[in-house]
């Protein structure tokens, strides 16, 4: 039996209570589940027209909803489809959809909505996996950019170079089978000169998964210094609220406190360290031992001094021991108690803030969104095409690998023929990323990470 041709249904709104709760159905024969559920006649329903009535189970009504049908292919699947709106209770949505499930609709396996929309051609690959994106979006930035690519952002800037490489292999093929007609295709040191373009398009979109990862994942950051420096004071002034203890007491945090906030759509992993220095305490030991390894582990480090004592010497060990391996921001606290021009140290970035009072925590958030998208978003913009997924970022390396392949065989002289196998490849690897060139297994993998009901 084909499962693809089966009426599925799913909860599509989140587990919980709620004022409203939706059952989404797709497959062919949608209208029959309706005419058994709500007891109306197929040739009743009108495609996009509200429908007012009660379900039905075992003859019983179980719930009054309103419903929604959608005849192919003018749907999310291209299938004919439907949605019931019914009351948002737990219980009950179950109930609407076990109705469902008995007048002949089986349970949708997760994401298997947007696969459909996949197989039937609505969305290509990239564009499925953007719905996915933009469900477990956690800022502006990562809302905007899977939105950009789920409009096609990404797969017209893939489609361009696929078109590149198509006309390349067709004129390599028109040399080599039709020799008469050679004056008349671009010869293979023509055609490579072009790929100078491609490749850099291709370098720019993969540099930007570093952004992407970013977004999604969030920068993994350490607030580390000396003893009552002010680093809880700071969390709590980021976080805007006191989750941090604060005490004039030395050594008071002893453990890593970690939360995530986001900073001007920077999304930060944040942790609250104990404070640095010689101790024969052996728990506060501990707790420095856990803040070494909170900062080796860390992708930027807010490093905390006393604008009071200035940059000490042992300040100055701590940010070298990790300043060729990780970004670095000095900021120099308490400057509500002594004003004072930020010391420079190691061409690394020092602004002078006071955590109590939250001054210079501006310049410190666009110091933090300049450090990890220049170049490629901005936290204002987010228009620009962004990759999200490891996935597309290691298909957009093997297709830049092998076009340069393709040219350093240009460059020893291989023959033509050889030279498209390469050429190939690439086109092949950027058909991946949009579905088009892709193993059945791996697209079962892919909507296997969807929530039912998407």
């Amino acid at each position: 039996m084909n499962k693809d041709r089966d009426v599925i249904a799913a909860i599509a709104t989140a587990h919980g209570q709620g004022a409203i709760g939706i059952v989404r159905l797709s497959g062919a024969g949608v209208l029959q589940i309706l005419e058994k559920m709500f007891w109306i006649k197929a040739e009743k329903y009108h495609s996009h027209t509200m429908y007012y009535g009660n379900v039905h189970k075992d003859n019983e009504v179980i719930d009054e909803a309103m419903l929604c049908y959608m005849k192919a292919p003018r749907s999310f699947t291209r299938e004919d489809s439907a949605e019931i709106y019914a009351h948002g209770g737990v219980f009950v949505l179950g109930e609407v959809l076990y109705a469902a499930l008995e007048a002949g609709a089986r349970l949708a396996e997760p994401g298997e909505f947007t696969k459909r929309a996949f197989l039937n051609g609505r969305l290509n690959l990239s564009q499925a996996e953007a719905v996915m994106d933009l469900i477990s979006a956690k800022n502006g930035i990562a809302r905007r950019a899977a939105l950009r690519q789920l409009g096609g952002g990404l797969s017209r800037r893939i489609e361009a170079v696929r078109d590149k490489i198509l006309s390349w292999l067709a004129n390599i093929e028109l040399s080599i089978d039709y020799p008469e007609h050679e004056e008349e295709a671009k010869n293979i040191t023509e055609i490579l000169s072009e790929s100078d373009e491609a490749l850099a398009d291709l370098k720019r979109l993969k540099e930007t998964a570093g952004a992407g990862r970013i977004i999604s994942e969030g920068v993994r950051t350490a607030i580390i210094g000396r003893p009552n420096v002010g680093k809880s004071t700071l969390i709590n002034a980021m976080l805007h609220e006191n989750r941090a203890i604060v005490h004039e007491t030395a050594g008071t945090t002893r453990d890593i406190l970690t939360e995530e906030i986001r900073i001007k759509d920077v999304p930060l992993i944040i942790m609250d360290t104990a404070g640095l220095r010689q101790t024969a305490d052996p728990v506060e030991k501990i707790g420095i031992e856990k803040t070494h390894e909170a900062a080796s582990d860390s992708e930027l480090i807010l490093f905390v001094a006393d604008a009071l004592c200035g940059l000490t010497s042992e300040d100055k060990e701590i940010i070298k021991a990790y300043e060729p391996t990780t970004k670095i921001i000095i900021l120099m606290n308490k400057t509500d108690l002594h004003k004072t021009e930020p010391p420079q140290f190691c061409d690394i970035k020092t602004i002078a803030i006071s955590a109590k009072n939250h001054d210079g925590l501006e310049d410190l958030y666009s110091e933090i969104s300049k450090m990890f998208f220049a170049g490629s978003i901005t936290a204002e913009g987010g228009e620009a095409d962004i990759i999200m997924r490891e996935r597309h970022k290691i298909l957009l390396e093997q297709a830049i690998e092998n076009i340069k392949k393709a040219k350093s065989d240009c460059d020893s002289g291989i023959p033509e023929d050889l030279i498209s196998v390469p050429l190939r490849a690439a086109y092949i690897n950027l058909g991946e990323i949009l579905g088009l060139e892709i193993d059945d297994d791996i697209v079962d993998r892919i909507f296997d990470e969807f929530c039912v009901g998407k």
